[in-house]
């Protein structure tokens, strides 16, 4: 089938598809990356509830430092890794990601759990918040005593765990201040393989652990924790202090669950990579659209020389153009004009062309149309322009033909 040119109307439906393409690709490069789209009310970094950890994610980014929230399974080398109270049960693949995510790690931070939203509080209108719980209810003793026992870390004795309704004489390693924690207050026993950084005459809140530090009361950083006295400021502290070589400060969210491994196939089809996608699928679909004319069978050349007189006449011309000839042209022309009108006057035969010119002549009864028939026709033409030939070409014309018609 012959080639379709593309209409006016399809070319500004192109250019207008293609600005909405670039604009959602602009759109696209401010939209917010996928960890912002995770809602959680649990004691996770994602949580803005009472429980979560996002205060102290957002308090750390707004004073400069390099934080990480980490949602795959493979390990890499990091500053300071941060176990914020981690789920009671660690799958077994979570434990080869955690022994590995330990060993890349400079220095690692383990927060035990103490509290956990309970749901058996009548409902509000909060519920469907996800900055808000019902409720929260201590974890029993023996539960968070079994997370040290699940986190793939040895121990040469695990530490056990007491709560304290009142505690007293807080001692900081390099005079931070003291820390603000609601009770009961959850610490660590005094025991050989502890070395505490932070305590009160109950036990330790802040210790060395075989290589790992423990922090036992999660109220430090929680949301409702973090804003009271001046824990903002001893929990940035302790974890400068911890990350000395300047790293990354990397919070592990797989220990909540927070697992995301997906292939490219799977990350192209979720929101917002997805309009990724949508603007490759447009741009092929532009594409497709502007080359549509071009389907079919190509169009055949035209050929070199066309059929016809008027190709034929309009070749001669322009030779005759270009070489610059036309004062020939024009005397040609001049002698065949006067031999047409002197055969309609019925000139006798045998005489040559100038004889043929002084008979016409003769026989002209207007004298000012002969007179200046005879100069155009005595006239050398070869140094006029195209133009001037053309217009005396028209008047030889007109003059024998008021010769003819008027004998």
């Amino acid at each position: 089938m012959p080639r379709r040119e593309v209409s006016t109307t399809g070319m500004r439906w192109v250019t207008g598809l293609a600005i909405a393409s670039l604009l959602a690709a602009f759109v696209l490069l401010l939209l917010p990356d996928g960890d912002a789209n995770v809602r959680s009310r649990r004691s996770d970094g994602y949580s803005r509830s009472a429980l979560g950890h996002n205060g102290l994610i957002r308090v750390l980014r707004d004073i400069g430092e390099n934080v990480v929230q980490r949602r795959s399974m493979r390990a890499r080398e990091t500053g300071l890794l941060v176990l914020a109270e981690p789920m009671s049960a660690i799958a077994d693949a979570q434990s080869d990601h955690l022994v590995d995510a330990v060993d890349l790690a400079r220095e690692t931070l383990v927060v035990l759990p103490k509290r956990r939203e309970v749901r058996t509080v009548p409902s509000s209108p909060f519920d469907d918040d996800p900055s808000w719980v019902r409720g929260t209810e201590l974890i029993p003793r023996l539960d968070v005593q079994s997370v040290i026992a699940d986190l793939p870390i040895e121990y040469d004795a695990q530490p056990e765990i007491e709560r304290f309704d009142e505690v007293s004489s807080w001692r900081a390693f390099h005079g931070l201040p003291q820390p603000v924690v609601v009770p009961p207050v959850q610490l660590m026993e005094r025991q050989d393989g502890v070395d505490p950084l932070i305590e009160c005459r109950e036990g330790v809140l802040l210790g060395l652990v075989d290589g790992v530090y423990v922090l036992s009361d999660p109220d430090l950083i929680a949301n409702h924790g973090i804003g009271r006295g001046a824990n903002a400021a001893l929990v940035v502290g302790i974890l400068r202090f911890l990350n000395d070589d300047g790293g990354a400060i990397v919070f592990d969210e797989t220990v909540h669950g927070h697992i995301s491994e997906p292939d490219i196939f799977t990350v192209a089809g979720t929101f917002p990579a997805v309009l990724v996608s949508v603007h490759l699928l447009l741009f092929c679909a532009l594409v497709a659209f502007a080359a549509r004319g071009r389907f079919g069978a190509p169009v055949p050349p035209p050929p070199a020389i066309a059929s016809g007189k008027g190709f034929l006449i309009d070749n001669v011309a322009a030779l005759l153009r270009r070489g610059g000839h036309h004062g020939h042209s024009l005397r040609r022309y001049g002698r065949l004009q006067t031999r047409r009108a002197a055969a309609k006057l019925h000139a006798p035969a045998g005489l040559d062309d100038d004889q043929l010119v002084d008979w016409l002549l003769a026989h002209a009864p207007d004298r000012d149309a002969a007179e200046e028939l005879r100069d155009l026709l005595s006239q050398r033409h070869s140094w006029k322009s195209p133009d001037d030939t053309v217009a005396h070409a028209r008047r030889i014309r007109a003059l024998t033909e008021t010769i003819h018609h008027a004998s």
